[in-house]
Order: C-alpha cells, then structure tokens, then sequence
C-alpha cells in the first residue's frame, strides 16, 4: 500500500510498482470509476461509458465529479492499493482515518 497526495490541481502521481501492475504506458486512456465508496483505476471495463483520463508523464487527473462524491480535496490522504488479479488499482480517502501519524507518505 502507498499513501499519497493529491495535488492542487486533482492530479496524482502512481508509484512505478503500482504502474506495472497495471501495465499502462505513458499516453494511454485508464478508466476511472467509484465503486463501494473507493475509486477503481483499470485499464479494462466492460461499460465503455465510465470516465476515462489519459495517463501522462506518471501522474493522472481524477474527475472532479468523482472527487467531489468521495469528498476528496487538494492534500487529501490517499491509500493507492495494486489488485494484480484485477488489473487495477483502489484509490481510498483516508481524511478521516485517525491512525494518519502512523502513515508514511510516498512523494
């Protein structure tokens, strides 16, 4: 597991590990998608009609839509988690974790 910021602007940068599991390459289209309050990041979805954001220089923008319904903000604590099986990756809003002390942060 790795915890991280989201930027200003919405952005957040994936960890190499976590780029492998999900076998995305720089230019290419990820869908993005909430699910049991967590954002899905995968390469693959059945509905073609989700959000889909462009993976750029490591980093990619999660759509305000969807960080507004997980109330994420700028600086907020994510959890990014690799489901190697499903080829994604969990996106989880610690904001209102206690334990956050005990967190290390990855830049």
């Amino acid at each position: 597991m790795y915890i991280k910021k989201l930027s200003k602007n919405g952005q957040i940068s994936l960890p190499v590990a976590l780029k492998k599991t999900l076998s995305v390459k720089d230019g290419e289209y990820v869908y993005i998608y909430k699910e049991a309050g967590q954002l899905v990041i995968s390469r693959h979805h059945e509905d073609d009609h989700l959000n889909k954001v462009i993976f750029r220089n490591g980093r990619l923008s999660i759509p305000m839509e969807l960080r507004k319904m997980l109330k994420i903000c700028p600086n907020s604590l994510l959890s990014l988690e690799a489901h190697s099986k499903k080829g994604s990756i969990i996106i989880t809003n610690l904001d209102n974790i206690e334990v956050q002390s005990q967190l290390r942060i990855y830049p």
